[in-house]
């Protein structure tokens, strides 16, 4: 919130006073800057000087008729076309500070520049480090060119050993550490034992162990008492020290911190308390005006031991971590926390210190406390409902992207997709992406759907309405879909869209025919059955009957060699029979049973067909050890797998019927023993498509004459026998075909068959 903003909420008598009190601090914290030791100056977006203090103007040769007259440009020229004039303009375009140094042609002198943006153009804050980058520069030069610069240099430069010791001082560092004696060879530890106290032992260890520059300032006590600038570098044999007595601009610093400080107060009206705490005793000093904020008497609150007892204890950290970050850093540090007030309720406190420290002095902290009960209550209930909603709104997001059912947003006016959740996306087959945008006309061109969704659009709500057809993206796939659709309105009391609930019901109408188709071969087959078992009482009779007339003495041969043919058309019959009993029982065990007996029975269940389809049978049985299985179960298998074929030879062919034993590898390097059984065909083939589909329940390529469930009842008869059953097909038309492999382990139990639904 900008300050226009905050000030326009405040009675013009209270928005009067605190702007009078700005303008106040604005000229205060203006002459502070003209005292600051950097040159500082502010520049606007037309390039113009807009402000410079004292240093500023010596360094940067500026006049007064400068300010607000003419551009950097034409003021400094030389700078065109270098990096500080890159850098100004990235700062000015971006927003983001810089920091360089740079040599000066027309001052003949290098400066440590940084760049600040602001709201009004940018800052720019200097300083001269001619010095310093002059001993950079020669620090690289020859041995005695090195010390004759060393000397002359007014930084002071010692270079230490891995030891500590001091190898070399230049004329400075000679007055600054040892006036009265010589220190080379000596130690700096033993020398100087209170530096290990302070940072200097931190940036001696990088420096030396991990080869890594530091720059800080430190105060040093007696026998120095002075606070130096130093800079360790690292060198082959130890390190390179550069310093320099900054002792009077810490002191300015000082001064203009506490300067910076007063100007800070606030007046009672503004609910700010300001306040000073001596380090060394914990007492606390209110400034003159400050507000109550902390709920307490000031009196009640005299030093950091009583305030501390009104925290939460799980603020307590918080606290002294802001109290510690602050002395540690000198920086203005924040923190948010509450505290009891003397009515018991909790107010909201919003804290800003900043560590001062003065020559001599124990170091102390200043700041300010501002009531922020009432913000930070709105603050926390807005933020609450924000988790809630935020939250509810990923559990619907959740719900609806992984919904069973297929879920939909359409525009009410051209029915185009708005929203769309991955089941719905799926039953289209495209993916979400490619169908947001597009007309559901488009993608679902369903009689009768665009009615719908104007009755919709008018405001009707549509309940279990069926569709049933095709797809663009699923030719060839007659389905059933089940849907609602409702208008959803708007604050105006119109309808701004339109939800859809899809749920297909393909499987279902499937199974439904599935299951009204499996109930009358079920009835056929018991009537088979029965009619089976109630023929063999005859078919014995007449057997007997025909073998009396075969040995009779007195038959023709002609009247013989009919006898004959009877009998072998009956034998026939009494085996057709034999086996629709033995197809229609189910075992309850496992037995013992051939190829040649399995294939067999189901061929001749087929034989007439087989005939009159031309098709040419071919069997090769090239093993006789039996298998453990449900014998009516492999036969349902070979049933369906030999139906399919000749229904896949329609205008004649071969049917090849083999036996062989076989071993199969799994993946791990496991082999078994068992026996493979091999359908092949030459029919037209499988597409691709068709081939990865195949076992899917419900899948047919026989429309109307099809469940789509023989081949899956198949699979898992096979699985429960722990066998395979594998698939070639091809539609090319120089080699149609396909070979279906039946592979029935021989030392593996098969499990219990299942009741299979849908299957006599």
């Amino acid at each position: 919130m900008s300050n226009d903003s905050i000030l326009a909420g405040l009675a013009p008598e209270r928005r009067a006073l605190v702007r009078r009190q700005v303008d106040v601090e604005n000229e205060q914290f203006a002459q502070l800057i003209f005292q600051i030791p950097d040159g500082v100056a502010c520049i606007n977006h037309n390039w113009q000087i807009t402000f410079a203090n004292s240093e500023a103007m010596r360094m940067g040769r500026i006049e007064p008729h400068h300010i607000h007259d003419g551009t950097i440009w034409k003021l400094y020229p030389q700078i065109l076309g270098t990096r500080l004039e890159e850098e100004y303009r990235r700062v000015m375009a971006m927003g983001v500070a810089s920091h360089l140094e740079h040599f000066s042609v027309r001052l003949d002198i290098w400066l440590d520049i940084t760049i600040l943006p602001t709201q009004a153009g940018i800052a720019i804050v200097f300083r001269d480090i001619t010095d310093r980058k002059g001993a950079e520069l020669l620090r690289d030069s020859a041995s005695r060119q090195l010390l004759r610069v060393l000397e002359a240099t007014s930084d002071a430069v010692i270079t230490l050993n891995r030891e500590g010791n001091f190898t070399f001082l230049n004329r400075r560092a000679h007055e600054l550490l040892a006036p009265g004696g010589d220190l080379l060879g000596k130690n700096i530890w033993r020398e100087f034992p209170f530096v290990k106290q302070g940072q200097y032992e931190h940036y001696f260890t990088l420096a030396m162990r991990d080869s890594i520059p530091g720059e800080f300032e430190e105060f040093y006590p007696e026998p120095l008492n002075l606070w130096l600038s130093i800079q360790i570098k690292p060198s082959d044999n130890g390190v390179i020290i550069f310093f320099r007595d900054i002792t009077a601009r810490r002191k300015s610093e000082s001064v203009l911190i506490q300067q910076r400080d007063l100007l800070a107060v606030v007046q009672q009206t503004a609910h700010v308390a300001t306040w000073d705490v001596d380090l060394s005793t914990g007492k606390i000093q209110y400034g003159i005006g400050s507000y109550p904020v902390f709920g307490h008497p000031f009196e009640e609150l005299a030093d950091l031991r009583s305030f501390r007892a009104h925290i939460p204890a799980e603020y307590l950290p918080l606290v002294d971590d802001m109290l510690r970050q602050s002395r540690k850093t000198g920086e203005t540090v924040a923190a948010d926390f509450p505290i009891h007030a003397q009515d018991g309720s909790l107010r909201w406190i919003e804290c800003r210190c900043q560590a001062v420290t003065a020559e001599g002095e124990t170091p102390r902290l200043r700041g300010l406390c501002i009531d922020i009960t009432e913000r930070k209550i709105s603050s926390q209930i807005l933020q609450q409902r924000q988790e809630q909603t935020e939250r509810q709104r990923a559990e619907l997001e959740t719900i609806y992207k992984t919904a069973p059912i297929g879920l939909a947003l359409f525009d009410p006016v051209e029915f185009r997709y708005l929203r769309v959740n991955d089941r719905q996306a799926e039953t289209l087959g495209l993916p979400v992406d490619k169908i947001l945008g597009r007309r559901i006309t488009e993608l679902a061109p369903l009689e009768g759907l665009e009615d719908l969704f104007h009755q919709v659009a008018a405001g009707k709500t549509i309940r279990n309405h069926v569709f049933e057809g095709e797809l663009l993206t699923r030719p060839g796939e007659h389905r059933f879909w089940n849907v609602n659709y409702s208008p959803v309105f708007g604050g105006n009391g119109k309808v701004h869209a339109i939800a859809a609930v899809v749920q297909e019901i393909t499987n279902q109408r499937r199974a439904e025919q599935a299951l009204i188709q499996s109930e009358k071969l079920a009835a056929v087959g018991r009537l088979a059955s029965s009619i089976s078992h109630e023929i063999n009482n005859p078919l014995e009779a007449i057997t007997n009957l025909l073998y009396l007339m075969h040995v009779s003495e007195d038959l023709p041969p002609h009247v013989r060699e009919y006898v004959s043919t009877a009998q072998s058309e009956l034998s026939r019959v009494c085996q057709i029979a034999t086996q629709t009993l033995r197809f229609h029982r189910q075992a309850v065990s496992a037995t013992h049973v051939t190829a040649q007996e399995l294939a067999e029975a189901v061929l001749n269940l087929y034989h007439g067909r087989l005939l009159n389809s031309r098709i040419t049978v071919e069997t090769d049985f090239r093993t006789s050890r039996p298998v453990l299985c449900f014998e009516n179960d492999i036969r349902q298998v070979l049933n369906n797998l030999i139906a399919n074929a000749i229904d896949a030879m329609r205008q004649g062919g071969r049917l090849l019927v083999r036996a062989h034993d076989a071993t199969e590898y799994s993946s791990n390097g496991i082999e078994r023993k068992g026996l493979r059984i091999t359908i092949a065909d030459t029919g037209h083939g499988m597409s691709a498509g068709v081939r990865a589909r195949i076992f899917e329940p419900f899948y047919t390529t026989k429309e109307l004459n099809g469940t789509g469930l023989g081949l899956w009842i198949s699979s898992g008869i096979v699985d429960r026998h722990n066998g395979r059953i594998l698939l070639r097909s091809s539609d090319h038309p120089s080699h149609r075909g396909t070979i279906f492999c039946l592979f029935l382990p021989y030392s593996e139990s098969p499990q219990l068959p299942l009741d299979q639904p849908f299957e006599p």
